[in-house]
């Protein structure tokens, strides 16, 4: 069995939690967090219909296609590793916000060191991956770089979230399905809920610096990104951006899907 979590997913938080009396309730339903789920759920609909999904719920999807993923992914995760070094240095000091990004930061670090061993790849020059991929960690990377560090959080959150939902609606695998690990492995919102709760804690105690509009077309780009992603791993034809009603020049910077 194969048992891959989702490779941008949070380590355990026990530790976080306490440090900063965090919760992983699922946060307020008129939350942000919610708001954009609701708002953007269509492409998370479309990514669990795409064959690679389809065929990790089978337990059908070639193995090819799944490693070619992961390698692929190894790009994204090593330029992530340089994207949450930055935003580290620049949250506030001493905050959960910080402390969610230097976690954040860790997990990459951990999960990049093992990709010697298992892919034999050691850096992203060592990875020619989708233009799609290319793209997706250079949007990331000007989120991060560019703008207030709690859009750290909202660029993160749909692959959190995301894959969560995702392997919730598997369900339970069948003992024989060989990616019966990563359903299990991922099905588990707990850190995608502490993040909305830190996002929401954040924007009551810093009015005005969050903007819903941005946050919104941020996390509907890295939505549509986890979607294009998976698709590119069987040659899937995607729909358009457009299709779903993303509008790129709400964003302040320009930006290729």
């Amino acid at each position: 069995m194969i048992a891959l979590k989702g490779n941008r997913r949070l380590p355990p938080l026990d530790q976080l939690l306490a440090d900063h009396k965090l919760e992983t309730a699922a946060p307020p339903r008129d939350s942000l967090f919610w708001e954009m789920w609701r708002r953007w759920q269509p492409i998370a609909e479309a990514t669990l219909a795409l064959p690679y999904l389809q065929g990790i719920d089978t337990g059908l999807l070639n193995p090819d296609a799944y490693g070619g993923y992961n390698v692929a992914d190894a790009y994204y995760c090593f330029e992530g590793a340089k994207d949450y070094a930055v935003a580290a240095a620049r949250a506030p000091a001493g905050t959960p916000l910080q402390a969610f990004v230097e976690h954040k930061l860790k997990g990459y670090q951990d999960y990049n060191a093992t990709f010697p061993d298992t892919w034999h790849v050691a850096s992203a020059r060592d990875v020619t991956p989708p233009q799609i991929t290319r793209h997706y960690a250079a949007f990331e990377g000007q989120v991060v770089r560019t703008l207030d560090p709690v859009y750290s959080l909202v660029v993160m959150l749909p692959c959190e979230y995301l894959w969560a939902w995702l392997a919730e609606q598997m369900g339970t695998p069948a003992r024989t399905n060989v990616y019966g690990g990563w359903i299990t492995g991922n099905a588990d919102p707990d850190g995608s809920y502490a993040m909305g709760n830190v996002l929401q804690a954040y924007s009551a105690a810093h009015p005005g610096a969050v903007d819903p509009r941005l946050a919104a077309a941020i996390y509907g780009c890295a939505t549509y990104f986890e979607y294009a992603n998976f698709a590119a791993a069987t040659g899937t034809q995607v729909r358009t951006s457009q299709s779903f009603g993303l509008d790129p020049a709400q964003l302040p910077f320009p930006m290729e899907i």
